[in-house]
């Protein structure tokens, strides 16, 4: 029997969270496993818990609810393995997904098949109206073959072996509360002490993009978290990184996208946003370089 606690972190998404809770409700059960839900609210009151009780007491599952008041997700990742007390396994989803019913019965198909560490499964998005391919182009996760290792990975739909995140201290580093990217690398240090993380394309957690993420404007946003996260995560795997060193690369980056920007703009249609992007990805890493740091869920 394998004991699976399904980890959700949420703030300030009431409606978000109750989609996913119903969504849960319809997962498959994999063969011989327990399955409990842990809901860790990251605020100063408790704002989603009678949400919680009222899908608890409807639900196949046990619930738990947690107020986590110190803020950050890196604060509330970390409440929600120190919940999972007897648990061999931890299955991190966010708030702001759904998940398809075979979700989690594909995660323990894969791990057990392998005897693996963990799973890690794709995100492709929902969206609420008819969107330019761009957006849909740079929101499609990247797919790679069943039971492939991954070095890298994401809290958004992820299987976790406890005995590993037992190992490390956190396990979600501070350093990373504000910033993002504490899972990817949380996975990085796990993949150092041994562990390894296979991939299955057929666990699906879908990610809700509203509106207002269905833009140009956002998704710039998000390049230039992401390119800043990036190099912060890879600042602290590496003891001899150097930023002088990814200079040369940046500017390259940022001279490309010059080249290419405005005949996308002009003529581009699938690739409308590839020289916006390559731009704001350096700038990203321009302001690691020169000491911003992005706060993003600060």
């Amino acid at each position: 029997m394998n004991n699976i606690s399904i980890c959700i972190c949420t703030i300030n998404r009431q409606e978000g969270l109750k989609k996913l809770l119903d969504s849960l409700e319809s997962l498959q059960i994999p063969h011989n496993t327990d399955i409990r839900i842990i809901v860790v609210e990251n605020d100063l009151k408790s704002y989603s818990e009678n949400i919680v009780k009222e899908f608890y007491s409807k639900s196949k599952f046990n619930v738990n609810y947690y107020l986590e008041t110190r803020k950050g997700l890196a604060f509330a990742r970390n409440r929600s393995v120190k919940e999972a007390k007897g648990s061999d396994f931890c299955c991190f989803i966010d708030d702001d997904q759904v998940v398809d019913s075979e979700w989690l019965t594909e995660l323990v198909r894969c791990q057990r098949e392998f005897n693996s560490d963990g799973v890690w499964g794709p995100n492709p998005p929902i969206f609420n109206k008819n969107v330019p391919s761009y957006i849909k182009q740079f929101y499609n996760p990247d797919i790679y073959d069943y039971g492939t290792i991954v070095k890298t990975a994401h809290t958004n739909c992820l299987l976790l072996r406890k005995e590993f995140l037992d190992k490390v201290d956190g396990p979600f580093d501070l350093r990373l509360n504000f910033t993002g990217g504490e899972d990817s690398y949380l996975i990085s240090i796990i993949t150092n002490i041994g562990g390894v993380i296979r991939y299955n394309p057929y666990a699906i957690a879908y990610e809700i993009i509203p509106d207002n993420r269905a833009t140009i404007r956002y998704a710039l946003k998000r390049t230039y978290r992401i390119s800043n996260v990036g190099l912060i995560v890879n600042s602290l795997q590496n003891k001899r990184f150097s930023k002088l060193k990814v200079l040369p690369r940046l500017i390259l980056r940022f001279c490309y996208g010059l080249l290419i920007v405005f005949p996308y703009l002009i003529f581009g249609r699938t690739d409308k946003l590839k020289g916006l992007i390559k731009i704001i990805d350096a700038i990203g890493g321009f302001a690691f370089v020169f000491g911003k740091y992005n706060q993003f869920y600060k």
